[in-house]
């Protein structure tokens, strides 16, 4: 039986971060495949032929998971098409910051490894100078190397996947990324029940929305989003990793490729390419970025 979303949260510390925030003035975009119908939406941009009422059952639960977590929330939301081109993707995320939100939640990704210079990951690390970028790593695990753009984009936050026992989500995608940093930044929950919903959603999809409102409430405080991120990991809670043996050294016959592997080690094996810096700790993070916003207006004052 699925596990409502109250155990997330719980398990993500948001019940106390909810009883101190609801949202109000924050500012969130969701770019995917609609708007949840019957639920609160600020302002949208359509980029398909369709209604921009999500009909996938996959927009319409990330809008409704943030509602449940902000319910003052302003939410906008920027439709596009599946299949979707890497030049409509950046078009949505111009969109999306025509609304100057905190937090843009993009749970959408590919698995194909990546070192981050494709143009969608370039223009997301654009665009993360100013609104936090929350992206799905993707369900490609637990292969290493299947972050894929442009989750593997650096100034991202990535978010892999839990599941409701705290564990890594065997299909949560894993680090490095072609270039050898670890992604994704932190894991969420996922496996529980969404609001209105009669069963189970599964998927780095469906963390990535905890994510995004923690990132959100952050970035209104902080007024710097790659600060937010770093409260975000810092405050994170470790989870215990497992690796088994490595399937890449099976078969291997070349002694140039055993060098070459060898030399990749200890990237492949860093535990941060399974859960980034741990479980988000959604209170912890609140209360450090209270501390920091104390911290900082004491400064300029002096």
């Amino acid at each position: 039986m699925a596990e409502p979303i109250e155990k997330a949260l719980s398990m993500a510390r948001f019940l106390e971060l909810c009883e101190n925030e609801s949202g109000d003035g924050v500012r969130i975009v969701i770019i995917d495949s609609g708007a949840g119908g019957g639920l609160p939406v600020q302002d949208s941009v359509n980029l398909t032929q369709q209604s921009i009422i999500d009909t996938e059952n996959h927009g319409s639960i990330i809008h409704s998971i943030i509602c449940h977590i902000l319910p003052e929330a302003e939410i906008y939301v920027v439709k596009v098409p599946d299949p979707l081109p890497d030049n409509i993707l950046i078009t949505a995320l111009k969109e999306a910051m025509e609304f100057q939100p905190h937090a843009i939640n993009l749970s959408i990704t590919s698995e194909i490894p990546s070192d981050g210079t494709d143009p969608t990951s370039t223009y997301v690390n654009h665009v993360s100078e100013k609104s936090l970028v929350a992206i799905a790593a993707g369900n490609g695990g637990p292969r290493l190397m299947s972050v894929g753009s442009p989750a593997v984009a650096e100034k991202a936050l990535t978010v892999g996947a839990t599941d409701m026992r705290g564990r890594v989500w065997k299909r949560s995608s894993r680090g490095p990324t072609l270039d050898g940093r670890w992604k994704p930044n932190i894991v969420a929950p996922t496996g529980y029940t969404p609001p209105g919903l009669g069963s189970a959603a599964v998927g780095t999809s469906f963390s990535t929305p905890l994510a995004t409102a923690l990132g959100a409430v952050l970035v209104k405080k902080l007024h710097n989003p790659q600060l937010a991120i770093k409260v975000v990991e810092l405050t994170a809670t470790s989870i215990p990793v497992s690796q088994p043996p490595h399937p890449a050294l099976a078969g291997l016959r070349k002694a140039a490729a055993l060098r070459q592997l060898l030399d990749a080690w200890p990237r492949l094996t860093d535990p941060r390419n399974h859960c980034g810096m741990g479980l988000i700790n959604a209170w912890d993070a609140f209360q450090t970025a209270e501390f920091l916003t104390t911290a900082f207006s004491h400064q300029y004052k002096q």
